[in-house]
């Protein structure tokens, strides 16, 4: 089994797990871990993806990978999610595996108040704006109705200013003609940009990583505010969770502070938290980072000698260039470029 198909396998693994997936072989399941391990495995043996390919990709796997951690985080701590979002629960509280199967799409989160149960908790996590979103939050209340017989309260957590958007305002409210029936549906909109990290951070331990997302302190800058946040949460988790649990938080934490900022600057933010080194997403990530930049830098020397020795580089060369992603190939293609006749020669050389 080559590197790329070994890490493409762990990878699936703990996606597997956060999206609670018992088996890949069933529903979504089999789909998501067939595309999701053709990716992986092309881009960790280096075999280069098209460039609308890996675009497609990227954002696929960037929304998966934040509703997944989301998703995780919410059902290991509903009483912290109620307590947060909504009120804290008189009753007892349990997770609600509801089938909403005449919809393509999972309900985040669902929550069963009171024994036998009589209100519906139903919560939704969005990264990006979606101008039709307030009409999946009318169907997933509606069908939780239709099945369990009991009142649903919608909550939507906004994570950030992107994913604000006009029709996401807390009602949905039309009619057809006068006298021929209406809807009049209200729902939760919470911003949580809105939210001082301050106190996400003294809130249920299970959610501190939301504060990446919460409001800063005034008269600092995104990076310098969010390593507060950070060394704060560092501190709370080392006295208060076991190191397992407290490494699985901080990985959390990094994820989401990418819907902050760009990955460099988020795996700066984190850099010397000696926790995150037992943690195989954090160490993938870097070292992704550091094939990146050695792909930056070879590139950018093929450029300089290849120019030097046969002119400026036009478009479609230096897009041929971008699509190599195997580091020794670069290196090939750069020895290529102090002898070749022309750009062509280089852009060949396999």
């Amino acid at each position: 089994m080559s590197l790329g198909h070994q890490r493409a396998e762990t990878t699936w693994g703990e996606i597997r797990s956060a999206l609670r997936i018992s088996s890949p072989d069933i529903g979504h399941g089999r789909a998501f871990c067939k595309s999701l391990a053709r990716d992986i495995i092309l881009r960790c043996d280096g075999r280069p993806t098209s460039g609308d390919e890996s675009r497609f990709w990227r954002t696929s796997l960037m929304a998966m990978t934040f509703d997944a951690t989301l998703k995780d985080l919410a059902r290991e701590c509903p009483l912290g999610v109620l307590a947060e979002f909504d009120e804290p629960p008189d009753g007892p509280v349990k997770l609600l595996n509801v089938d909403l199967a005449a919809v393509s799409k999972a309900a985040d989160l669902v929550l069963g108040l009171g024994e036998p149960l009589d209100e519906i908790v139903h919560v939704e996590f969005q990264s990006s704006a979606a101008a039709w979103k307030h009409a999946d939050l009318v169907l997933y209340n509606a069908l939780l109705f239709s099945q369990q017989h009991v009142p649903v309260h919608t909550i939507l957590v906004l994570l950030r200013p992107q994913a604000a958007h006009p029709n996401a305002d807390g009602r949905v409210q039309y009619s057809p003609r006068p006298g021929r029936g209406k809807m009049d549906f209200g729902y939760q909109v919470i911003r949580l940009w809105e939210r001082p990290a301050e106190q996400l951070l003294t809130g249920e331990l299970g959610l501190t990583p939301l504060a990446m997302l919460g409001q800063l302190a005034e008269g600092t800058t995104v990076e310098d505010g969010l390593a507060v946040v950070v060394q704060r949460l560092v501190e709370r988790l080392t006295q208060e969770a076991e190191p397992a649990r407290a490494t699985k938080l901080l990985t959390s934490a990094l994820l989401l502070t990418g819907l902050r900022v760009d990955r460099h600057a988020a795996l700066n933010i984190f850099r010397g938290v000696h926790m995150l080194e037992e943690s195989d997403t954090y160490l993938m990530i870097l070292e992704q980072g550091e094939e990146r930049g050695k792909e930056h830098t070879r590139r950018g020397d093929i450029l300089v000698v290849g120019e030097e020795r046969l002119g400026a580089a036009d478009e479609p060369v230096r897009m041929e260039l971008e699509k190599v992603k195997d580091v020794e190939r670069l290196k090939r293609m750069l020895r290529k470029a102090a002898t070749a006749a022309s750009w062509q020669e280089v852009i060949e050389t396999p």
